[in-house]
């Protein structure tokens, strides 16, 4: 009899911490799920913007793999007009000296991504 009594506290201390443990599993859980959704949202309109930046190519440019090139590499934030643009003016008017890092980088990246496509044959 006195070995259950101690065997009851133990299973009664072990219920206890469960049920603790239960609501922080539950809330990290909420929160891993809260997120994905986030990255979800944040995939979903990247590809729209990825589309419209295919359409926009296809429309002025119609060559399917250079446009699919451009569309998925260009920076996100980067439009096709202004891809357009950065490439027919020179920096010095762009104003690219007074840019923040982060507008040098997408010049930078957009006349780069350019040149990818066209090296791997996509423009033929």
């Amino acid at each position: 009899m006195h070995r259950c009594i101690p065997l009851a506290i133990l299973c009664s201390t072990i219920m206890t911490l469960s049920a603790q443990a239960a609501p922080n599993d539950l809330i990290e859980k909420i929160n891993r799920l809260e997120q994905q959704i986030q990255e979800l949202k944040a995939l979903k309109e990247q590809q729209l913007v990825s589309e419209e930046k295919m359409d926009q190519c296809m429309k002025a440019v119609g060559r399917d793999k250079f446009c699919k090139c451009l569309a998925e590499g260009l920076p996100p934030d980067v439009t096709f007009e202004q891809y357009v643009h950065t490439l027919i003016t020179p920096k010095n008017k762009l104003g690219y000296d007074t840019f923040t890092t982060i507008q040098k980088k997408n010049v930078d990246d957009t006349i780069e991504m350019r040149e990818k496509c066209i090296e791997k044959g996509f423009f033929k």
